[in-house]
């Protein structure tokens, strides 16, 4: 009786109790960190450090050249920030996928190299975040990248390569930038070594480009300087060049041989020419007329030519008596014998010395 008693008194109270009205959540409104920071003042400065670790390569055929380099971007986003006594720490770091992963969640500037010629052949990443909102990016790549190179002083050259950095956003909303200390960190080890080049220094040239969004976009170009040493090159065009001129110059010049054995010697002479201006082309096949090298054998072409006329007219014992008999063409000899190969080798000079930097 006492037990069902008392569940009579439970049931009763249950009944008598109001039943009790869900009351709703509040619904959270969580704002997006990957926005355009709009709590800071425009256009954003990103700042940018650039190391060149390594040059491995410069092709001039294909127009390219290969480096590992170092690039270093810092800016500020106020939504980044943090209390350093609730995370416990002053700054959050990201490595390797982790920092790729968390970059795609957080506003960031878009920064791309526009003249890769091929996907980074090699690519770290490192992420920082500090408690005041700054947030630095890391990137070390082995990356291929595209050069206009200027090949007409070859091998007296000093070129260019450069490494153009771009953003998504327009000039309004960020712009490139390079504190003292930016400029400290950048650069080229001078301890660099690359085969048949000497290196020089890195400069940086802020710019902008019209996109094809019809605004006006941030560029910043580093700009490498690297000379050619011509002392591999050399050897390879201008022996052979002396060889192929020095034979028909004696022989016909110098000699007192009969006119057949002349006209063959500087027939022989223009087919070698010939067949060197091929190697040449096929050798550094990047090379235009306007080179050095091929000013050159158009020259020793233009001294052949005229070495042949001259023999098969002037010093033509059969056309003595049109240019005023065998004594005064016995002296006109004389004066071609010096003054051609004396005139080549001075037009050869003044190429040479138009090129050298």
């Amino acid at each position: 009786m006492l037990v069902l008693t008392g569940a009579k008194i439970a049931y009763a109270q249950e009944q008598s109790t109001p039943p009790v009205t869900p009351v709703p959540k509040p619904t959270v409104i969580t704002k997006p960190t990957n926005e355009f920071p709009s709590n800071v003042p425009k256009p954003i400065k990103v700042e940018v450090a650039l190391v060149i670790n390594n040059i491995s390569k410069i092709m001039d055929a294909t127009g390219t050249f290969t480096a590992d380099i170092d690039l270093r971007l810092r800016w500020y986003n106020p939504n980044q920030a943090f209390d350093s006594k609730t995370v416990g720490t002053s700054e959050q770091s990201f490595v390797g996928d982790d920092a790729t992963n968390k970059l795609a969640t957080i506003w960031n500037p878009k920064v791309a190299i526009a003249n890769l010629a091929e996907k980074p052949l090699k690519q770290e990443s490192e992420l920082y975040l500090n408690a005041n909102g700054t947030v630095i990016y890391l990137q070390r790549l082995t990356v291929t990248l595209e050069a206009k190179y200027k090949l007409a002083n070859f091998p007296f050259d000093i070129q260019t390569l450069p490494i153009r950095l771009i953003s998504k956003y327009n000039s309004n909303k960020i712009i490139f930038w390079q504190t003292q200390d930016d400029i400290d960190f950048s650069g080229i080890p001078k301890e660099i070594r690359l085969s048949g080049w000497n290196t020089g220094g890195v400069s940086f040239v802020p710019s902008s480009f019209k996109g094809l969004d019809g605004d006006l976009h941030p560029q910043l170009e580093a700009q490498i300087a690297m000379k050619r040493n011509p002392a591999s090159h050399l050897p390879n065009v201008f022996i052979p060049l002396f060889l192929v001129l020095l034979v028909p110059t004696i022989v016909a010049l110098w000699t007192n041989t009969d006119l057949d054995k002349r006209i063959s010697a500087w027939a022989g002479s223009i087919l070698t020419m010939v067949a060197l201006s091929f190697t040449l082309s096929v050798r550094y096949p990047a090379l235009g007329v306007e080179n050095v090298f091929f000013q050159v054998i158009f020259l020793g072409f233009a001294f052949q030519f005229l070495g042949l006329a001259v023999n098969a007219t002037i010093m033509n014992p059969s056309l003595e008596k049109l240019f005023g008999g065998k004594y005064i063409v016995a002296e006109i000899s004389n004066f071609l014998r010096w003054s051609l190969p004396l005139g080549l080798i001075i037009l050869i000079t003044r190429v040479v010395l138009l090129a050298l930097p």
